[in-house]
């Protein structure tokens, strides 16, 4: 049981990770800003709670947003964020193999297309506020729940909880604040596995915001 504990953990870690991995080049137009451009926007380790630690990065246009790399067949709305019109960069920092991670993002969207995209997101706590599915080998029950989120910080918030339990005595924990300001979409994704997200997405989200603001054009 605990060998299987441990790939268990492993697994689910890998796709914390997916949240903030490359994907596929595209074909289609993206939008004019470069994911260089977009970099300086992210926090950086000092803006963060002492102990997290940069383990991954994208710097490329296609990379991949979303909770846990969008893999969940279970829930089909939660697919990434991210599009083949949309220009992406985004860190993840983090405390050790079972979390917590914090991923923050920054995805620009084609003129008008982040108000569609945030609003799919606020529509995952009613289309999926509980599924099942299986994912590392073990089946996982989740629920997704609406959080309060800054509406003060943005054009739109959207905030949410996603708890997943297992029949291994494991649980995967997610906690999601995406704010739009005009065409750019800041992205926190607070996750374990385990335990319970210490809640550093919403305690970053003003800092997110802010660092937005200060370097990118239009945020």
């Amino acid at each position: 049981m605990i060998r299987r504990s441990m790939a268990v953990v492993l697994g689910l870690a890998a796709l914390t990770l997916a949240g903030c991995a490359p994907a596929h080049g595209f074909a289609a137009p993206l939008p004019s800003a470069s994911p260089t451009d977009l970099q300086p926007g992210l926090l950086g380790a000092g803006d963060l709670p002492q102990g997290y630690i940069r383990i991954a990065s994208v710097t490329n246009a296609d990379g991949v947003v979303s909770i846990g790399g969008g893999d969940f067949p279970g829930c089909p709305a939660l697919e990434p964020m991210t599009t083949e019109r949309t220009t992406a960069a985004a860190v993840t920092y983090s405390q050790g193999i079972t979390g917590p991670y914090l991923t923050h993002a920054l995805v620009r969207f084609p003129s008008g297309e982040a108000a569609t995209s945030m609003a799919k997101l606020a529509e995952t706590a009613t289309s999926c506020r509980r599924f099942t599915q299986n994912l590392a080998g073990v089946t996982v029950t989740f629920t997704v729940e609406p959080r309060p989120a800054p509406p003060s910080l943005a054009d739109q918030a959207v905030a949410l909880r996603m708890t997943g339990t297992t029949n291994v005595n494991l649980s995967v924990n997610a906690e999601i604040v995406a704010l739009r300001r005009g065409d750019l979409v800041v992205w926190l994704n607070d996750m374990s596995i385990g335990t319970t997200p210490p809640g550093i997405a919403a305690s970053l989200a003003k800092a997110a915001t802010d660092r937005c603001r200060r370097t990118l054009p239009g945020c």
